[in-house]
């Protein structure tokens, strides 16, 4: 084959490959079946998107971004846009086969489509009748059912690629192990040549933060992300309310960032995104999907608020820092209550033998026809049904075919003797690999080894450590540490309503236990005040408690602003019950067994049991503290506003008459 170079200047602009381009180009346009395990910023894209326009064929490209197809067709140098299109669910009908008959007439050399694309006999034909000559396939190990990212449809590629004629096959991902690399090509039924270039990425910092709470990751995040000179930054978070919460937390530190996921309209994605890209706003706060796709050069900080999945999640969430080859961070905030977390997610995500019933039953029942979303009300639960046609399917005992429309078609087969064992097996190997891939992820984070090393070795790479850019081999100079609390005040009553009284903007509930406790959540204007930590030595609980005592007492009292927010205020000359940890003394025994007398007469009178009543340790803390009035015994633990008003009169009494 000639230099390739030229066509690489002509096309791209570029005067030279990066590693493993080249060859991944030749073996493409060579029609040699081949795996490219390249790392995210490597330049994957560039290699089919080259090897289409030298090849004779049109070539089919198989991605699982539905959503990011327009942009990166739009993003192709101009020579190769004018040969590629997409075809995707957001098409009308008449505009897909418009986009078929280009490819057919020789106008389109580069065509991307989903891999649920395939599961349209129609479409499958029609390529057919044209001839493609290479298929590449995208994120191809989510072919692998034991892999982090398993997605049914990719089962189908196979059958697909058997009905093209046996097209030459590109398989690229980033995450691929060994292990993994062999499953892909089993799946396929191809044996691939394995192009891969290192894991290793020499300009990211790989840091972990061990943090003991909510409190402890923000004060990192807005440390760490403050201090950033230019660039761009992406937080990653677990759920849509997390994401929401850390992005009000750090725009009230005034860091320009805004949260993202799929809770948003389209318009407000489009727009977060926009703003990200360009560059008027400092980054996003995020869900695991943003990202994939986004070719952002200048990120230089990426964060994992919480662990990911699996290692492989962690260095493809990672890898979108540092794409220019510059010098950039990445950062895992890590914490024991996290671990236990994510190992207990990965457990109850996977499917038990009765799901797999239920999804038999209901295909049954529809004749082997039905849509996923009919199937998911079927069978209820939380998975994936797609995902559990899948798995019996690896079992036997089901054959999905093509769909009919938005239906699946699935073939049932005859169930042998062995069926129920094979699934049985098939279980325990997915619960098994899913338990293995948190367990590897904690003792990344856990372990005080190399973390570049840990990488490369989990990839089949040698590294030899230390590496000088994680925080085991290179430790990171110590952030400014939190001051210590101060003592409680005496009379934590007054201090809290003075604390109230001084502010210049009166703040809701919430805003005012951030201030009083010194939480880097208090808003701006009460990290001001005087008062701020002055309750920082109590809990969270405890400062609320005794914020509705003084409610209670009439101390404070909720207004509505002109605006519509709610908020507190201090009322002048009403007399302040006596709360805080100083307000209590070892509790009295007589009393709290005339507590324990009343609440066993008092369950029997309510039919439920009597720690539903009260709790021994409410009991205890009644006897210690000896409360005189409702706004005293308001700031009680364990008695909130129902038992106050249920059992309020009672419980005073029986404390009054034991004096």
């Amino acid at each position: 084959m000639p230099d390739l170079a030229p066509q690489l200047r002509r096309l791209f602009g570029f005067d030279a490959f990066r590693p493993g381009q080249e060859a991944v180009v030749r073996a493409a346009v060579e029609g040699r079946d081949t795996l490219a395990l390249m790392p995210t910023g490597s330049g994957k894209s560039l290699t089919y998107q080259l090897a289409a326009m030298l090849r004779p064929e049109p070539t089919l490209v198989l991605s699982p971004l539905i959503a990011l197809m327009k942009d990166q067709v739009d993003k192709l140098p101009p020579e190769i846009a004018a040969t590629a299109t997409f075809v995707n669910s957001s098409l009308e009908p008449g505009e897909a086969a418009a986009r078929i008959d280009g490819v057919a007439s020789g106008r389109t050399r580069l065509l991307y489509a989903a891999p649920e694309r395939l599961r349209s006999g129609a479409f499958v034909e029609m390529l057919r009748r044209i001839g493609v000559g290479l298929v590449v396939i995208d994120e191809v190990h989510c072919v692998s059912m034991w892999g982090h990212d398993f997605r049914p449809d990719y089962l189908f590629i196979r059958r697909a690629l058997a009905e093209f004629g046996e097209p030459a096959v590109l398989g690229m991902t980033a995450t691929a192990t060994p292990a993994t690399a062999r499953e892909i090509a089993a799946a396929l039924g191809r044996e691939l040549e394995v192009v891969r270039t290192s894991v290793v990425r020499t300009n990211l910092r790989y840091d972990v933060a061990e943090v003991s709470g909510n409190e402890d990751r923000l004060r990192v995040l807005v440390e760490r992300i403050g201090r950033l000179e230019g660039g761009s930054t992406i937080v990653y978070a677990r759920s849509r309310d997390s994401c929401e919460r850390i992005a009000r937390t750090l725009r009230g530190h005034g860091l320009r960032l805004e949260h993202y996921h799929a809770g948003l309209e389209a318009a407000e994605r489009t727009r977060v995104q926009d703003d990200f890209l360009a560059g008027r706003i400092q980054g996003v706060v995020a869900t695991t999907a943003f990202g994939m796709g986004i070719d952002k050069p200048d990120v230089r900080l990426v964060c994992l608020v919480n662990y990911p999945d699996s290692l492989e999640s962690y260095v493809q969430q990672v890898g979108r820092a540092g794409r220019d080859g510059r010098p950039s961070d990445t950062l895992l905030l890590a914490s024991p209550s996290d671990a236990t977390a994510v190992r207990r997610f990965a457990v109850s995500d996977i499917p038990g033998p009765d799901d797999l019933r239920r999804v038999y039953r209901a295909l049954r029942e529809r004749g082997g026809i039905a849509e996923p979303e009919t199937l998911a009300t079927a069978i209820g639960g939380d998975h994936d049904p797609r995902v559990l046609v899948g798995m019996l399917e690896q079992a036997g005992i089901v054959r999905r075919g093509y769909d009919s429309g938005r239906a699946m078609r699935v073939e049932l087969l005859p169930a042998g003797d062995g069926a129920g064992a094979t699934l049985d097996a098939l279980l325990e190997r997915y619960a098994r690999e899913a338990e293995a891939r948190v367990e590897r992820i904690v003792a990344f984070a856990e372990s005080r080894r190399c973390r570049h090393r840990q990488v490369a070795e989990h990839f089949g790479e040698t590294l030899e450590a230390p590496c000088g850019a994680c925080d085991v081999c290179d430790p990171p100079s110590a952030s400014r540490a939190r001051p210590p609390a101060t003592p409680l005040p005496s009379d934590v009553a007054t201090a809290i309503v003075r604390a109230v009284e001084s502010l210049a903007w009166p703040v809701g509930r919430r805003s005012l236990v951030a201030m009083l406790r010194g939480s880097v959540t208090a808003p701006r204007s009460a990290r001001g005040s005087l008062s701020f930590g002055i309750l920082a030595r109590a809990s969270e609980a405890e400062v609320k408690r005794w914020i509705g005592a003084l409610e209670t007492a009439g101390a404070l009292l909720e207004i509505e602003t002109k605006d519509g927010y709610r908020v507190l205020k201090a009322i002048p000359g009403v007399p302040l019950p006596v709360i805080g940890p100083k307000a209590s003394s070892p509790a009295d025994d007589a009393t709290v067994e005339r507590l324990r007398e009343w609440r066993r007469e008092r369950s029997r009178a309510d039919g439920v049991p009597a720690y539903v009543v009260l709790s021994d340790a409410t009991l205890r803390e009644i006897a210690a503290a000896r409360p005189a009035s409702r706004a005293e015994l308001a700031g009680v633990k364990g008695f909130g506003p129902a038992k106050l008003e249920r059992y309020g009169d009672a419980v005073l009494g029986l404390v009054a008459a034991s004096s």
